[in-house]
């Protein structure tokens, strides 16, 4: 069985190795963002190099309408939960900017039309006829009278 008993660290600045006693270890892989599509769009964060800015605790960019998460604009954390839930929040502030701009909630508007569709094709005398009437399937409803008596005569 293998085990992880020390590592060998380098020194970036100096070239110097060392090696140190650990139980385990959490291997980063690093990344660079890839955003150099947006270079001279939006704005970028001076303190990290190629990660979008964004406004405050939101996911908007410079540039209203543009919207950038994950891995784009974390350079701390730089994890796949992390990323998924700033995600999240960048479509919610996508889905509001939308709504204000006047361009409306697509699936909303289509489940509206369907809805109104399907209650245009209903006659409801017709849906009325059909429907099961628990009191009539019984004999009926008794005039003047409590429903849980009628079990009793």
């Amino acid at each position: 069985q293998k085990i992880v008993t020390g590592a060998v660290i380098k020194d970036i600045a100096t070239g110097g190795e060392s090696a140190i006693k650990v139980d385990a270890v959490f291997i980063a892989i690093g990344h660079t963002p890839t955003t150099s599509f947006l270079q001279g769009i939006v704005e970028f964060d001076d303190q990290h190099p190629g990660y979008a800015k964004t406004i405050g605790r939101s996911t908007k960019t410079s540039v209203d309408g543009i919207f950038a998460a994950g891995d784009v604009t974390d350079a701390i954390y730089r994890q796949a939960i992390t990323s998924a839930g700033s995600g999240a929040a960048a479509a919610l502030d996508a889905e509001r900017w939308l709504s204000e701009e006047g361009l409306g909630n697509e699936a909303a508007e289509f489940e509206a039309e369907l809805l109104a569709e399907l209650m245009a094709d209903d006659d409801p005398k017709e849906s009325l006829r059909d429907s099961y009437n628990a009191y009539e399937d019984a004999g009926g409803r008794m005039e003047g009278m409590k429903e849980s008596t009628r079990v009793e005569l």
